[in-house]
């Protein structure tokens, strides 16, 4: 029987953001675990090439943020599968689920008791750069069921997707049952904590909302009415005493503007044809074409220029219209004003940089944790070669908390410090953008009145023949 699990990897918010698919993609290549690469093969892409074939086809749609990649599991029953069997199931697996639109990796590791299969591929189509969108009941309506026949067809045993379904119905009833109270004391606590500037204030908080606080080694509060009292640190890790202890002793969190992050523009080159090649078959195509053709066309750099000059153009008019221009004064203005932007903005970076300095040792561990979250989601989903790594987790996990953070306020401060950084990077491009136009049309301006006196000087002066004839 074979189970497959599906997991994501999202943007690193720091550094490369395709660092969590490079570090899944190296881990599932790793030779130790496949037989020096004997159990690893590409699906429209080539493995040693396929971080840098995912992240041009990204690129070339506009689309290297947000969601990066895809990692599906397919767990074999112990001792039921052979390493060729299960690489077979694997990429006939990938061959259907994927097809032509997705680049992937796809390996088995045969390093552990029971044989298991990875999959990573492209959160973009390479055909039309739609991104691949999981919804809600894609696992158990076309994931899983795919695995189901596939390994029916090579007579093995498949998963109960009924039992399973009657399973999810009653733990999801029962958490619903449990986490009704825990979530209006969760939210009652947080208040009492968001208005306290010290810990005994917060417990007068809480008994100002109607509480009864109560406990000596485990802080615990009793609603109005309610018959037992509910422990804070059933909460979570968040809400132990300590932990709430902490939280008036640190520096504090940044709060989101809320504000969206203004979209850049991005020039996209479409090829004559819809379908999008990545790297490898752009050298195929390019080998065939020369085969038929031997003499390639040696102006192609006329075409790219003449694009280029076009794209200057179609700049040049929309500043004209945009800051209705009418001489060139109005352009020296503008490119003055945006050297006096783009000062401020450097200013603004800098002091940016300064107010990150007390929270760089949180956030260079919310980066190591970042680097092993992967492992750590595997271990808990019952991987025990992910042991060391867990450990590792749990062991940054633990000096953050000793900090005086949880892991939700640091990837608040860290998404915080990222939005300002975009914000200003953007601003900074639009300037310089702006000024690079407003300089071009400036020289543009003084070289056609210079040819203008040139042209009136040449028309005043009479010529010599015109001389001779009148004297």
């Amino acid at each position: 029987m074979a189970i497959t699990k599906c997991l994501h990897m999202k943007q690193a918010k720091m550094g490369y953001p395709a660092k969590h698919l490079a570090n899944g993609l190296r881990y599932i290549m790793n030779p130790e675990k496949t037989e020096d690469g004997r159990y690893v093969c590409g699906h429209n892409c080539i493995p040693e090439q396929a971080l840098s074939q995912m992240v041009d086809t990204k690129r070339h749609f506009g689309k290297l943020d947000k969601r990066q990649g895809y990692h599906f599991i397919l767990s074999f029953e112990e001792e039921e599968v052979s390493e060729e069997e299960a690489f077979q199931v694997v990429g006939e697996f990938v061959t259907e689920f994927l097809g032509k639109d997705f680049e992937a990796v796809y390996a088995v590791h045969n390093d552990t008791d029971h044989i298991h299969g990875h999959i990573i591929f492209n959160s973009v189509r390479c055909t039309t750069g739609y991104k691949y969108d999981y919804r809600n009941g894609d696992w158990e309506n076309i994931i899983q069921p795919l695995t189901n026949r596939i390994c029916k067809e090579h007579g093995f045993s498949t998963l109960d997707l009924e039992e399973v379904k009657e399973k999810r119905k009653q733990k999801g009833q029962e958490e619903n049952i449990l986490s009704e109270r825990d979530r209006r004391i969760k939210k009652d606590v947080d208040q009492a904590l968001q208005d306290a500037g010290s810990y005994e204030e917060f417990l007068e908080n809480l008994s100002s909302m109607g509480y009864e606080v109560r406990g000596k080694k485990r802080l615990s509060v009793r609603e109005p009415g309610a018959g037992r009292a509910r422990r804070l640190d059933r909460l979570g890790e968040d809400y132990t005493e300590e932990s709430l202890r902490q939280r008036f002793g640190r520096l504090p969190i940044p709060e989101m503007t809320g504000e969206e992050i203004p979209a850049e523009w991005t020039y996209v080159f479409i090829p004559y044809r819809e379908r999008h090649l990545t790297r490898y078959q752009k050298e195929r195509f390019l080998r065939r074409y020369r085969q038929g053709k031997p003499m390639a066309d040696s102006k192609t750099w006329k075409y790219r220029a003449a694009i280029q000059e076009l794209k200057k153009l179609q700049e040049e008019f929309d500043f004209l219209a945009a800051y209705r221009i009418q001489d060139k004064a109005q352009l020296k203005a503008i490119s003055d004003a945006a050297k006096e932007q783009l000062w401020e903005n450097s200013r603004a970076r800098k002091q940016l940089q300064k107010e990150m300095v007390p929270y760089e040792e949180m956030l260079l561990l919310l980066n190591k944790l970042q680097e092993k979250q992967m492992e750590a989601e595997l271990y808990q989903e019952g991987y025990q070669e992910f042991f060391q790594d867990h450990q590792t987790y749990q062991n940054l996990l633990g000096q953050l908390k000793e900090m005086g953070y949880s892991l939700s306020e640091a990837e608040q401060t860290d998404a915080y410090f990222f939005e300002k950084e975009e914000r200003l990077r953007i601003e900074r491009k639009k300037i310089l953008k702006e000024k690079r136009i407003a300089e071009r049309l400036h020289e543009k301006a003084e070289e056609k009145e210079k040819l203008e006196a040139q042209q009136k000087e040449k028309n005043r002066k009479p010529s010599a023949r015109g001389r001779g004839k009148g004297g």
